[in-house]
């Protein structure tokens, strides 16, 4: 059974979820303030789903994420960037297994997200062993997932950390084990919850594979627009009372950054600081330039 939050949200606490439920999409209209006054610093973590990669503007689902969150104060984590968007940072890794994200996604962690958004395990459901490293079984690859939320707890306990159930797969020899995958999802976190921790298990599965590329692995743009969609709806069904201000100082960016996939950055100009350059310093400057050819003629 899955738990319909319109019948139970006004309980909102961790004892308001039934066992092995998931967080389905609600079409929560975009802008919505998910907890007044409150900012929130958003992780997203995995492979390269969390990348973007093949987007056309190499965003993934952020932007319409962050688009979404309009309403609200927001910044994203993460020692890497890709895309065309102010602050597209996430702590993600093309072409890695859960094992790998795990071992690389501590400076990450050490930003304190309040928010943390995990997608992983696609890579190991492939079938070919160069890609699984730690190999494709469901059941070890839902125990690694495992110890990688209890990794997160330990680093921020005071976030909360969204677990998908991955997106579908297309290719037939991948699609067996991906299926058994999404279903141990749920007691993965349904165990980690009864410890009295924020982590609920979100579905992204029921997307299907009609969201899907050629590729039967990575979403098209429009796909990766309606991840965001579910991210952000995700989001605003955490219980308001998990939700708090986040640890320590924002993260710090540097003005040279390399923003191309997969790259670290550091430094000290904040992402708030990144944002208001971009929505006011430079049309300004755009409207001085054009100004002075007009006085020049």
């Amino acid at each position: 059974m899955r738990l319909s939050f319109a019948s139970a949200a006004a309980l909102f606490t961790p004892l308001a979820l039934a066992a092995a439920d998931v967080l389905e999409y609600k079409s929560t209209p975009p802008g919505q303030v998910i907890k007044a006054g409150v900012k929130l610093r958003i992780l997203p973590v995995g492979d390269s789903i969390t990348v973007g990669f093949l987007s056309s503007d190499g965003n993934g689902y952020r932007l319409e994420l962050d688009e979404d969150l309009s309403a609200n104060d927001v910044v994203f984590a993460g020692t890497l960037t890709s895309g065309n968007m102010t602050d597209g940072y996430y702590a993600g890794w093309s072409g890695q297994t859960i094992q790998y994200i795990a071992d690389n996604v501590g400076p990450s962690l050490e930003q304190r997200p309040n928010i943390i958004l995990l997608h992983a395990g696609t890579n190991d459901m492939n079938p070919n062993p160069t890609v699984s490293k730690e190999g494709n079984d469901p059941a070890g690859a839902a125990e690694r997932l495992g110890c990688l939320i209890d990794q997160m707890i330990t680093a921020c306990p005071d976030a909360t950390i969204l677990v998908a159930q991955i997106v579908d797969t297309c290719d037939e020899n991948q699609r067996p084990a991906t299926e058994e995958f999404q279903k141990l999802i749920p007691a993965v976190v349904e165990q980690r919850r009864n410890a009295s921790h924020h982590v609920l298990a979100v579905d992204f599965a029921a997307l299907g594979d009609s969201i899907l590329r050629a590729d039967c692995i990575h979403p098209t743009n429009e796909g990766y627009r309606t991840m965001g969609d579910y991210w952000y709806d995700f989001i605003a069904q955490i219980p308001k009372d998990w939700i708090n201000q986040p640890v320590g100082n924002d993260p710090g960016r540097s003005n040279g950054e390399d923003t191309s996939a997969n790259k670290s950055v550091s430094g000290s100009t904040s992402a708030a600081t990144s944002r208001f350059k971009e929505k006011w310093l430079m049309p300004l400057t755009v409207q001085v330039m054009i100004a002075l050819m007009i006085m020049d003629n």
